[in-house]
């Protein structure tokens, strides 16, 4: 039976992949052939592939201006109809925490537009920003941070 899956659910499957197997930054062909073995579609790979350089291009290049960090985040129509209220509160927390910068946080916001999910969850703000820290230097702290949410439940809305 062929199981339809998006870029996201492939790109969960790759993270956990590299994150649990403790794989050492394995090359773009190891990954294709981890995601090939494990039955994905050839197409949903090469499109999860070019999602996750562009997000790696996008966090090494200059190509975005870079908000202040006092900007606040006016939302788009499109955004807001996209990324759930829970997902979008989500991301404004974590720029407040100082876990994403506001560069980070466009990036975040680009790419979960490209995916073809209708609504994003909170729990795919999370993963996504998971994949975006996760292996940059120095944010090994934030990334396991992410990690503890994802695994609480990140759907309960947290009362301070």
């Amino acid at each position: 039976m062929q199981h339809h899956h998006s870029v996201l659910d492939t790109l969960v499957y790759l993270f956990d992949y590299l994150v649990y197997e403790k794989k050492q930054c394995p090359s773009m062909d190891e990954m294709h052939k981890e995601l090939g073995a494990a039955g994905f579609d050839e197409k949903i790979i090469d499109r999860a592939m070019s999602w996750l350089l562009d997000l790696n291009d996008l966090q090494e290049g200059n190509l975005l201006k870079t908000p202040s960090q006092q900007a606040i985040r006016q939302f788009t129509d499109a955004e807001m109809g996209k990324i759930s209220d829970e997902g979008r509160q989500f991301l404004q927390k974590l720029t407040h925490m100082g876990v994403i910068d506001t560069r980070l946080r466009e990036i975040l916001i680009q790419k979960l537009m490209t995916l073809d999910e209708e609504e994003i969850s909170v729990d795919e703000v999370t993963w996504v920003t998971l994949m975006a820290v996760f292996n940059r230097p120095g944010q090994e702290a934030n990334a396991v941070w992410l990690e503890q949410s994802l695994l609480e439940e990140t759907t309960t809305p947290h009362t301070h």
